[in-house]
């Protein structure tokens, strides 16, 4: 792995990209994220159908294949958003992409993150890094160990000092404010700027037009949308399996106040006001240590047994949920357990029965197709043929139930 070029102290990671699969593989290996990508290898067996979307009915509210709610029960929450669930498609692999003759000049590219060590980014270093040998470039994939927003925000900066015309970042964005400055800098030097995983919704057309000079890309989740997914899940599979006829939910959190996972649990919450037989406890914070989460679920579920759905805006809540069920022997009829990210627990957990369902995210198209879109505009750029931008446009994407994942990509 290169030394770190933010300044070489352990709170920061950097991965070297553009390299073989090999060596990259390595790389993450050496920074302790291991098990995504194999995970991902074989997770198409944990796929509920082979077709492409169904029509799935709940109680008194008919979703059809768009997600369009065709009416309401008696609940008290907002109307339920777009959104559409999809079963799960492996992601391509590297023999798939041919990497002879890269078509365009070198760059550097800096794809950088709030949490450069979690495990649910591997599969998008991974087409980050084969985007790269596509295009002939080079970069890294850089971030905080563990969520710091400030120490991102710091490597914005200081990569915006080094990257020049032409090149390329590609970052998180967690909130309306302490990016601004970064992203105008670079920009301001002809750095093609795009945002990938996460953005925030004060980050407007207009408000992109206003600040920057032209709209920003985003590749990513709609995270609202795919909370409700997560709770319209949630029910229908309540009402399928669960001796109770009614629902006390426990939702949890490991990053409090981080915007998407936010935005999920609002969702969550919404789609299961819908119904009166359930009710949904506060947050629980649960921490990105499993270990703490494990012990947390175990203390509130012992302080409210009621509990009978355990769901997580990532991948904390419903590892520590499967494991509440294998240590209480709790079978599917007494308790459901769902949340977010197709890593290695969550998936052992779905086949063996102690996690009843998943939400994914398309962390491929994720790597790969912020560089596709700076790629088209610097081509763009380079051949000044640039035209006004339009109206945004915006496709959403959930996918739910062992597997499969929401793609939404905002131009």
């Amino acid at each position: 792995m290169p030394k770190d070029s933010i300044g070489g102290d352990d709170s920061v990671v950097s991965i070297e990209l553009g390299v073989s699969r090999r060596k990259l593989m390595k790389q993450m290996a050496s920074v302790g994220m291991v098990g995504g990508l194999t995970g991902l290898a074989g997770c198409s067996s944990l796929r509920e159908s082979d077709s492409e979307t169904e029509d799935v009915t709940t109680d008194s509210n008919s979703v059809t294949e768009s997600g369009n709610a065709s009416s309401q029960s008696s609940g008290s929450g907002a109307a339920l958003p777009d959104f559409q669930r999809v079963p799960l498609t492996p992601p391509p692999t590297a023999d798939e992409i041919d990497f002879a003759n890269p078509p365009d000049p070198e760059r550097e590219v800096a794809f950088v993150t709030h949490n450069a060590t979690n495990q649910v980014f591997q599969p998008a270093i991974a087409m980050m890094n084969d985007a790269m040998n596509r295009f002939g470039w080079t970069g890294e994939f850089v971030g905080p160990t563990g969520n710091n927003q400030s120490r991102q925000v710091e490597i914005m900066n200081t990569k915006a000092d080094t990257l020049s015309k032409g090149d390329v970042m590609a970052t998180t964005v967690l909130d309306a404010n302490s990016y601004l400055d970064p992203v105008k800098k670079a920009v301001d030097k002809g750095v093609a700027v795009t945002q990938w995983n996460t953005t925030v919704s004060e980050w407007d057309y207009k408000t992109m037009v206003s600040e920057f000079g032209y709209p920003l890309p985003y590749i990513g989740q709609e995270h609202y949308p795919a909370g409700n997914a997560t709770g319209v899940t949630a029910y229908e599979k309540a009402e399928e399996l669960l001796d109770d006829d009614s629902y006390v939910v426990l939702p949890t959190t490991g990053v409090p106040g981080h915007p998407a996972l936010k935005a999920r649990n609002d969702g969550i919450r919404n789609a299961l006001s819908q119904h009166d037989n359930v009710e949904v406890l506060e947050l629980l914070d649960v921490s990105t240590d499993v270990s703490q989460a494990i012990n947390r679920v175990d203390t509130k579920y012992r302080s409210n047994p009621d509990i009978n759905i355990i769901l997580g805006s990532g991948f904390w809540g419903p590892t520590a949920g499967g494991r509440l069920v294998e240590n209480e022997n709790l079978s599917s009829s007494e308790m459901i357990v769902g949340g977010f990210d197709y890593v290695s627990d969550v998936l052992n957990g779905i086949q063996n029965g102690s996690i009843t369902f998943t939400i994914g995210q398309n962390f491929p198209a994720q790597g790969f197709v912020p560089l596709s879109l700076a790629y088209r505009w610097l081509t763009a750029v380079s051949r000044c043929v640039i035209s006004s931008p339009g109206p945004r446009s915006s496709t959403n994407r959930t996918s739910a139930s062992h597997g499969s994942e929401p793609r939404g990509t905002r131009n």
